[in-house]
């Protein structure tokens, strides 16, 4: 049986995170005060480009992106909010993801609005990322 979490309670959300904001990246102290609930893949299919960093665009279905959720509080949505330049640059948006246990959660997600960089088919930015 799937369960869906959602937070209901005032002050916490859940974020999905695909790329500098994953553990082992640059951008990752921004979540040093947040708990992670696990890895996981959105449910619906996305397209996944890079350059020097990853940009997700919701209106290609090419793959399930791999990323991590994140707990946070209030203040450290606005961090990321600024971080990513929402709404101005990407846009932040509430989808499904699937965790690794198969449970479902609905988390924020940070997209952009038309490709840039190259193509990542397998939509995870870390495998793809690494040199040969």
């Amino acid at each position: 049986m799937v369960r869906e979490q959602t937070y209901r309670r005032e002050g916490r959300h859940f974020v999905f995170v695909y790329g500098t904001l994953r553990k082992g990246s640059w951008n990752h102290s921004l979540l040093r005060t947040s708990r992670c609930v696990g890895k996981g893949r959105t449910r619906k299919r996305y397209a996944l480009y890079a350059d020097s960093v990853p940009y997700v665009v919701k209106d290609e279905a090419v793959a399930q992106i791999a990323g991590e959720v994140y707990e946070v509080n209030d203040s450290t949505l606005k961090r990321l909010d600024r971080l990513e330049r929402h709404p101005d640059w990407f846009e932040r948006e509430l989808i499904a993801v699937v965790l690794e246990d198969g449970s479902d959660v609905i988390a924020w997600m940070y997209f952009y609005p038309k490709p840039r960089g190259k193509p990542i088919p397998s939509g995870d930015f870390f495998y793809d990322a690494e040199p040969s």
